[in-house]
């Protein structure tokens, strides 16, 4: 990671996420010029910036899930660059108004899923395994070749917090996995047939999705006996599984410290090529990850809990 830079940034949430932000951001060399815990002190932090009376470079939201949306979509207007926490929204229309408006704008919006960062699934991207999977998905959906299913199961649980109980479930453990998923599989090859619920509350989701040669199966919850961060991918008689938990009693903070690298490394290329006619969106893959991994979320949230049919196909 770079040692220094002379970036200035604002805060918005100065809870538990908020902070580590904080103290990781500032061993890099960032100076945070304004903090805002509350709405109110929220909204006089954006109206300094309006007027001028603060510069940030880029702002940071870790304030909960449920305030995303108004904060992501003033930073956009503002042309202010941000870091949000998962999710980026809590509505799949919203996000997909997102992906729009931070494009249409050019605005650097990048979202906080330190899960593409774990060691477990960079060690993973490099192996034959996954190479032999991506290629397979390009003939399919390519060269419309029949290929062999490609079979994913997470399973993310843990014990009762009372952290981020603004958001169900789905929104809070499963967006990781269904993010996961957007980064290994393109999206050209997530052609969604069906949907399958076989379980859901406010913190348990088991559901299974059918994207013809893909199916991925989710397992999160909330309230568990047991820790459990595992995704096991199975193809054409191999399978692997990862543990996406045992990197943290080593190097707790290593994910969060490699998202920040990245983060800084999209914001350098972006300030750098902001007023060339034809600016960088390097960055805006990850962001239309993140839209898409809500949009595949909102449809449990959305559907399943207002007791509609327990299972549905794409049209």
């Amino acid at each position: 990671m770079q040692s220094s830079c002379s970036y200035k940034a604002v805060l918005i949430g100065n809870g538990t996420m908020g902070q580590r932000h904080k103290r990781l951001f500032e061993e890099d060399g960032v100076e945070f010029i304004g903090v805002a815990d509350t709405s109110a002190e929220a909204t006089a932090l954006f109206k300094r910036i309006k007027t001028g009376e603060l510069a940030p470079d880029f702002a940071v939201v870790a304030s909960p899930a449920v305030t995303h949306d108004e904060y992501v979509k003033k930073c956009i207007k503002m042309k202010l660059p941000v870091l949000v926490e998962k999710p980026v929204s809590v509505s799949g229309e919203d996000a997909l108004e997102y992906q729009k408006l931070a494009l249409r704008r050019g605005v650097l919006v990048f979202v906080g899923h330190s899960e593409r960062y774990n060691p477990a699934i960079e060690e993973f991207a490099k192996t034959d395994f996954c190479r032999e999977m991506q290629n397979c998905l390009k003939s399919w959906f390519l060269q419309k070749q029949d290929v062999f299913p490609v079979c994913f199961k997470f399973t993310r649980t843990h014990g009762f917090s009372p952290r981020n109980r603004d958001v169900s479930v789905e929104y809070d453990l499963m967006i990781h996995d269904v993010d996961l998923l957007c980064l290994f599989v393109d999206k050209n090859a997530m052609m969604y047939k069906s949907l399958q619920c076989e379980e859901l509350s406010d913190d348990r989701v088991h559901a299974v999705y059918d994207f013809r040669t893909v199916k991925a199966e989710f397992i999160a919850d909330r309230n568990c006996a047991s820790d459990s961060r595992t995704v096991e991918i199975s193809m054409n008689g191999q399978s692997v599984t990862l543990d996406l938990g045992a990197y943290r009693n080593e190097n707790p903070a290593y994910a969060l410290r490699r998202e920040h690298e990245a983060f800084l490394n999209y914001l350098n290329s972006y300030k750098k090529t902001a007023r060339d006619k034809d600016p960088e969106y390097d960055w805006y893959g990850g962001f239309y990850d993140a839209c898409y991994a809500v949009v595949l979320v909102s449809l449990i949230g959305e559907l399943f809990k207002k007791g509609r049919a327990n299972e549905i196909d794409a049209k």
